[in-house]
């Protein structure tokens, strides 16, 4: 089989909404990532509950871990530069391994402020205490020793969204690694709303599991709208819509349940490309449940499956994984303007 055929399976993946300046790519890690949450019909589009990316790495001092929540895709041009004041951005730990959270932290905002700032007041809960308290845009102590930032960022994420769609034959003429000058990286110029936390190893234990989901209140419930851990694994992997609804509704400890469809989709996705069936099986039981594994006594390395920091290229990586090697890189590399102290993530554009 052809590498452009397997590329056509790969790019069921791929769901591109047309906005006044580009076409966005909604399944990049997990922007946009359902219809639900990406849908651009007048008053649906629901960026300040879609979650991005999620990132677990090692701090400037060593001995504390970093974990960086990513929401509003495309903030200012698709998503709003806020953060909703009916959603709760929650930050799960788990350390038993079990994908049942041990440990969580809520951050809820307040209005807009009237000020010409437009900040929004912040609150930061861990396990239903109140440990942190101020205002978006500014780096807030946490109790117990930590960081808290909350507000607009560059989007650490980089893909080569244009090559990626010509390769697929979606449109235009650039191709993946091909020889247009400039930087090919689409997300090279956009922002996103980034939730930063930095905290002792202490407070989270040794070896964690870690992902994020948002919850909005309707009609007095709190009901969850998205989770992530792992990047790409609901844009990859679940191809139908109704799929894609269900895996950002369904905890991690129950995906990998037989009455689920998640692992049969990775499976029927990873086979399409050569995967013998009992290798796509193996690689399923390790993806789900979609949970960011991390040793906090370790630098991050999201390309081996250790957290995920702000430079690892886990596209290059998971198009190895899903296309049995046959496309191994989209030639796009790092951001050059991340941070080496906190809150790490680039100054927006």
């Amino acid at each position: 089989m052809r590498t452009s055929t397997k590329l056509a399976t790969f790019g069921a993946a791929i769901v591109v909404l047309t906005a006044g300046v580009a076409p966005i790519l909604t399944s990049a890690a997990d922007h946009l990532d359902a219809p639900s949450l990406g849908s651009l019909t007048a008053g649906s589009l629901k960026g300040d509950r879609d979650i991005n990316d999620v990132y677990v790495f090692q701090g400037a001092n060593a001995s504390k871990t970093v974990i960086a929540m990513t929401t509003n895709p495309a903030a200012g041009a698709l998503a709003p530069t806020t953060y909703g004041t009916n959603v709760r951005y929650e930050i799960n730990i788990d350390n038993s391994g079990n994908a049942v959270a041990d440990h969580q932290y809520v951050a809820r905002f307040g209005a807009v402020g009237s000020g010409p700032d437009s900040k929004q007041s912040l609150t930061l809960w861990r396990d239903g205490q109140i440990v942190a308290s101020g205002k978006t845009g500014n780096a807030v102590q946490v109790a117990g020793g930590g960081k808290l930032f909350a507000g607009l960022r560059s989007d650490p994420f980089f893909f080569d969204l244009l090559g990626f769609r010509g390769s697929l034959g979606l449109g235009g003429t650039a191709r993946l690694c091909d020889s247009r000058p400039g930087n090919h990286d689409f997300f090279k110029d956009l922002n996103t709303m980034a939730i930063v936390l930095e905290v002792p190893d202490s407070a989270l234990g040794t070896h964690i599991g870690v992902w994020g989901d948002t919850k909005q209140l309707i009609d007095g419930n709190w009901v969850q709208i998205d989770q992530m851990g792992r990047p790409a694994i609901n844009t990859v992997f679940n191809h139908t819509a109704a799929d894609k609804e269900l895996f950002n509704v369904t905890p991690p400890s129950q995906q990998a349940d037989p009455s689920k469809p998640f692992t049969q989709n990775i499976i029927d996705t990873l086979t399409s490309f050569g995967w013998s069936t009992a290798s796509a099986t193996g690689i399923a039981s390790f993806l789900l449940p979609d949970v960011v594994t991390y040793d906090t006594r370790t630098a991050a390395n999201g390309t081996a499956f250790n957290g995920r920091a702000l430079a690892d290229d886990v596209i290059d990586a998971e198009l190895g994984v899903t296309t049995m090697n046959h496309v191994t890189s989209d030639c796009v590399a790092a951001h050059t303007d991340y941070q080496s102290s906190f809150p790490y993530l680039g100054v927006p554009h």
